[in-house]
Formats: structure tokens, C-alpha cells, sequence
């Protein structure tokens, strides 16, 4: 009699026990959720102050469309970037596509789920693409997953139903991002929002070889990816597109016929320097025998790239 009331509390103790791991969980969650609205709230409030204090003021470029700047589902505050670009450019069908929409829908999450646009968001790990799908459900979002190459762009784009002008391409795919964007054709996007890589400062115009596998988490150092703001502008220029502003990591162009009062702005002026400050990332890629593919002449302080400029 005395083992089985012994056993019985036992298992009382055991399930009590489990109750009370379940019941933490959840609290955890909740706080963690708590957290995550408490810190978009308190990144939300210098955007309210711009606005509030700030709107309607006569600014300089970029300021005048820096000053709308916030963030609510962009990495930093791209959001409201985007969204200053738009307001002075026009929309022409509110069509989107997203290269590399990671878990929220990247630059293009603010425009399908708070202005209700239509578009395509491409990544190339299935996970992210499921979460897309969820977070998306019942927004005109088509989510696939897919490894996006410069042999493979045009013909994803084109079958899609993404051929054509659309409002806005971006590309954040922690590689290849220059040549992706060098081979798009198909499409026609009268704003592009494309990763650059900081760390290789404003001026000196280089990307990482094209290489179909490369996958950041491979790379020998974090440093290896992408291409330089430089490289971008240059870029740019052949492709009929023009720099407008800039976020830490962020890089936005207007084609030459769109909004022509949104002024060009020098690599310098929309260049975020990184806050590890001594790095030479250049050093570290050459000591581990790695290559960088020259694109373009530096771009000197304070100058744009001048018009007709062609990649070497």
C-alpha cells in the first residue's frame, strides 16, 4: 500500500512538474514577445519625432528622404526609406519582387502587408519560405523557394509572371548580389533597393567573383560577400539607374526616368561606415588567398560616377 501511494505521488510530482516547465515556456514566450513589440516601439519613436518636428522643412539631399527613415519589418530602417522614395517617385503597378526575403519579407514585407502591393519573394532556404508563406497568407505574396543565379534569373522571373516594369526590385542575398543584378533583364524595376558590403568602404569599386554555390556560411571569412556601394554606383549607371540614398546596409537607386527631382547622390554621401572601425577586410581576404574582382575606377570623395561608365 505504502510503494503504490509512494508511486502515485511520484507521478503527482512528475506531472506538477511538467505543468510548471509548460507554464514557464509559455510566460517566456509571452515576454519575449513583450520584448520584441517594446523594442519596435522604442525604434518607432525617433521616426515619430522626425515626423513630428521635422516634416514639411526644407532638407537637403539625402536628408529629404532620409528623414522619413523607420523600420518595421526591414532589417534596419528601410521601411520608411522605401516609403519616402515612393511618396515623391509615384507608383506605376505596385508590383514587387524580393531577392533573398530571408523570414520577414525583407524590404518588400512594409509594402505587401501595410499597402497591400503584390509580388514575388524568393529565397533559397525552404524554412524561410514556409515562414514566408504563413506570415504572408492572405496578402497577394508568392512565396518560392529558389537558388537565384545569373544563368537562372530571367527565365524564374519570366515564368513567374514577373517579366515586364515593375515598382521594386530588391536583392539581399549575401553574394552574388551584384552579378544577379547585372543579369536582370526581364524585369524593369523603377526603384532598386540592393545590399552592399560596408566593410569595403565607400570609394574602391569591388565585388566577389560570380560563383553559382557561393553560400555565405561557406566563405573562409564574413567579410567575402557582396560588393562594395562603389561597385553598385558603377553599376548602376550602366543599368540606366541613379543613387539616391543609402542605410547601413542598403543602397537605393531610381532609374534615369523616374522622379527626376530625386537627386543623385555620391557613393560618400550614402555610405554607412560599420561600427568596427580598423578593420582592413581587404588585408584579411588577401592573407587567406581569396580574390576580389575590380568593377570600376574608384569613385573619388564627393563625385558621382560619371555618365556612360563602363565596368573593366
Amino acid at each position: 500500500m505504502g510503494e503504490k501511494l509512494a508511486k502515485q505521488e511520484k507521478g503527482t510530482d512528475q506531472t506538477t512538474l511538467e505543468r510548471c516547465v509548460e507554464l514557464l515556456e509559455r510566460l517566456s514566450k509571452r515576454v519575449d514577445d513583450i520584448d520584441a513589440r517594446l523594442r519596435q516601439q522604442a525604434q518607432l519613436t525617433p521616426a515619430v519625432i522626425r515626423a513630428l518636428l521635422v516634416s514639411g522643412m526644407p532638407l537637403p539631399p539625402p536628408y529629404d528622404l532620409a528623414v522619413g527613415r523607420f523600420g518595421m519589418y526591414s532589417q534596419n530602417e528601410e521601411d520608411g526609406l522605401i516609403l519616402s522614395i515612393f511618396r515623391r517617385a509615384g507608383v506605376a503597378n505596385r508590383r514587387f519582387v524580393e531577392i533573398g526575403c530571408g523570414v520577414n519579407g525583407g524590404n518588400s514585407g512594409f509594402l505587401a502587408r501595410e499597402l497591400g502591393w503584390s509580388g514575388l519573394m524568393i529565397d533559397a532556404r525552404r524554412g524561410a519560405v514556409e515562414k514566408i508563406r504563413i506570415k504572408f497568407s492572405g496578402h497577394d505574396v508568392r512565396a518560392e523557394k529558389q537558388r537565384v543565379t545569373r544563368e537562372s534569373v530571367n527565365a524564374f522571373l519570366e515564368s513567374t509572371g514577373f517579366a515586364g516594369e515593375i515598382d521594386f526590385l530588391s536583392i539581399d542575398i549575401d553574394g552574388n548580389d551584384y552579378w544577379v543584378w547585372e543579369a536582370i533583364t526581364a524585369c524593369s524595376p523603377r526603384v532598386v533597393g540592393i545590399e552592399y558590403n560596408w566593410l569595403f568602404g565607400p570609394s574602391r569599386a569591388v565585388t566577389v567573383p560570380y560563383d553559382p554555390l557561393f553560400v555565405l556560411d561557406e566563405a573562409p571569412t564574413r567579410s567575402y560577400r557582396g560588393a562594395s556601394i562603389a561597385a553598385l554606383v558603377h553599376l548602376g549607371r550602366r543599368k540606366g539607374y541613379r543613387l539616391v540614398v543609402g542605410e547601413r546596409v542598403n543602397a537605393f537607386f531610381v532609374r534615369h526616368d523616374v522622379a527626376p527631382d530625386i537627386i543623385e547622390i555620391p557613393a560618400e554621401r550614402a555610405y554607412r561606415h560599420p561600427g568596427n572601425v580598423g578593420l582592413d577586410p581587404f588585408e584579411k581576404i588577401a592573407r587567406l588567398g581569396l580574390t576580389l574582382v575590380e568593377v570600376g575606377d574608384p569613385i573619388p570623395a564627393g563625385l558621382p560616377a560619371a555618365e556612360g561608365d563602363e565596368s573593366s
